[in-house]
């Protein structure tokens, strides 16, 4: 559980969003383009930044988790 209002809202770079979902920059990106991964772009062109929110790079993992079978 997330505890203070600058948790809620951190706001990640795209290595930092890398980290946290343990892949390549080359997937983060893919899942950017097509629209799966919710992402900001700061500034325009060439000179542009994807920034990401960490509460909804969460929300987009437990939405797309995979049920455990039982055996």
């Amino acid at each position: 559980m997330l505890n203070s209002e600058s948790e809620k809202d951190e706001i990640l770079t795209s290595r930092e969003a890398q980290r946290l979902l343990k892949i390549g920059r080359t997937k983060l990106w893919a899942l950017t383009k097509d629209g799966s991964l919710p992402a900001y772009r700061i500034g325009e062109g060439k000179t542009s930044a994807l920034r990401y929110k960490k509460t909804e790079l969460i929300r987009w993992l437990d939405a797309n988790r995979i049920a455990a079978r039982r055996e």
